[in-house]
């Protein structure tokens, strides 16, 4: 991935560990790293919808909550500190909405100069913020008036936009400007899955994505305007449906799935693929990938029953997994002409008792790569896509 400088100057110290070498097989400039949410990592934030649905009796395995997490609101030195000894030359991370405008309108300083903190330490370790502003976390302000459902949502958003790219922009290599819109509305109003948990409500998971299709747009706008040369984008959860058989009903339902988790509102009765958003660059995410059966008593389910591919790998999720669909993935991408980042990836496996086999991107003693790397290495050199960042 071309390696791009943050707005406002300042290059990462020692540029050496940036990028991974030409000779193990990624072009020069491909950029290595990893990405977090704040509000899964960060712990301890009370002011969001979901610190109340995680409070829900029912709703989280085992009673667990946020309240610790991975403690990285106190400990991101030390926890950076890792990611520098990993030899990263890049970090996806998002702030929290809910922290720095805990309230419509009134933005918290405190809040601001931690993220700027944040910001700092990544580029003194040598490595490059990619900034995500929303990643499926609101404040309780925003929920109240009818969060992402609400007509004026997408501008509801815009304050909190132009305060971050005011304060925190100088420090920002690039932006993500919503984390996988289509995955947050979809578990959110079909599945159930995330707050406010509906099932099968297509006119609000429709109406949400219009709104967050909204919102990255006059945030794209509100980002250039300030920092024109940052490169800005958003990140596209890439879920797989595969028919269920070769029958007519099945390719169908298989095809209505992945339109409807591809694309989004821009118009009224116009529907857009997401990675064609206004953007400078293509974030996709991707791990795992389901058949699909049409079935007419499923009403609830749109109709139709999803299912692991057969003898296909299993992550800890419990999804099935292949690394060789990756380079499907990234060759859907190849017209567009942009650069790509993998915001996401993590097809690690787990054994027979439900443990994780090892970490998902890392050479053995022998100095082999999990599947996923050769597949994506053979993507690039045979031209699937221009540039690719993970």
């Amino acid at each position: 991935m071309g390696v791009h400088p943050a707005a406002g100057g300042g290059e990462p110290h020692d540029r050496r560990r940036l990028t991974m070498e030409p000779s193990n097989g990624f072009p020069e400039g491909f950029l290595w790293g990893t990405s977090s949410a704040a509000y899964q990592v960060e712990g301890g934030n009370r002011n969001c919808e979901w610190w109340e649905f995680e409070h829900e009796p029912g709703r989280i395995a085992g009673g667990d909550t946020s309240e610790i997490a991975c403690d990285h609101y106190n400990r991101y030195r030390e926890d950076f500190s890792l990611l520098r000894e990993m030899g990263q030359g890049a970090h996806r991370l998002s702030v929290e909405w809910s922290r720095i405008e805990p309230r419509e309108g009134e933005f918290d300083s405190r809040q601001i100069r931690h993220y700027r903190d944040v910001l700092g330490e990544l580029r003194e370790q040598g490595m490059q913020p990619m900034l995500t502003l929303h990643h499926f976390t609101n404040p309780l302000w925003f929920i109240r008036k009818g969060g992402w459902t609400s007509r004026g949502s997408a501008r509801a958003f815009l304050p909190f936009v132009h305060r971050v790219v005011d304060e925190l922009g100088d420090l920002v290599t690039s932006w993500c400007t919503i984390n996988e819109p289509n995955i947050y509305a979809a578990n959110g109003w079909i599945t159930g899955e995330f707050p406010p948990a509906h099932v099968g409500d297509l006119t609000n998971f429709y109406r949400v994505l219009a709104n967050m299709h909204r919102a990255h747009e006059l945030a794209y706008v509100a980002i250039k305007r300030r920092w024109p040369d940052s490169p800005v984008g958003l990140s596209h959860h890439k879920f797989l449906f595969l028919p269920a058989s070769h029958r007519r009903a099945d390719r169908l339902a298989a095809r209505t799935a992945q339109l409807v988790v591809d694309r989004w509102p821009v118009a009224p009765g116009r529907l857009r693929k997401v990675v064609e958003a206004t953007s400078d660059f293509i974030g996709i995410a991707h791990y795992h990938g389901q058949c699909v059966a049409f079935e007419p008593g499923r009403p609830r389910e749109q109709f139709i029953r999803r299912y692991n591919v057969p003898d296909a790998p299993v992550t800890e999720m419990g999804w099935s997994a292949d690394p060789g669909w990756m380079r499907g993935v990234l060759g859907e991408l190849k017209g567009l002409g942009k650069p790509v980042y993998i915001t996401e990836s993590r097809p690690q496996h787990a054994r027979a008792d439900g443990q994780a086999l090892g970490p998902p991107v890392r050479q053995d003693r022998k100095g082999k790569w999990p599947p996923q790397v050769p597949r994506l290495r053979l993507s690039v050199r045979l031209g699937s896509v221009r540039r690719v960042g993970s």
